[in-house]
């Protein structure tokens, strides 16, 4: 699969290896006004969950996307009892809920 955006992180204190994708965005058919994309979260080279996030624009997909990764990085602790190396940042220093989707992009 080709990603437009592709994250991989390791955990502390297991093997695991979590990937977050997000594929090119394309509009589906002529006659629609949405674009779309799959974005897909894998553990260990298996997929574990997957959604197709779609908006009015490819902004609207990224944004989408961002948002389930987002959660996601809050929930796999608890469900898969691990920790993340981000190189020293926090969960929140990470993928920061204070700042707006413009502002991340702009930085």
């Amino acid at each position: 699969m080709k990603y437009l955006i592709h994250e991989t992180l390791r955990t502390v204190n297991t093997d695991d290896v979590f990937e977050f994708g997000l594929t090119e965005i394309s509009k589906p058919r002529a006659d629609e006004d949405f674009y779309q994309a799959d974005a897909v979260i894998i553990k260990n080279q298996k997929v574990i969950s997957r959604i197709k996030p779609s908006g009015m624009t490819e902004f609207d997909v990224v944004r989408g996307f961002l948002t389930y990764v987002g959660i996601n990085l809050r929930v796999l602790p608890r469900e898969h009892a691990v920790e993340f190396e981000l190189y020293g940042l926090t969960l929140d220093q990470y993928m920061p809920m204070t700042k707006s989707i413009r502002e991340m992009f702009d930085e």
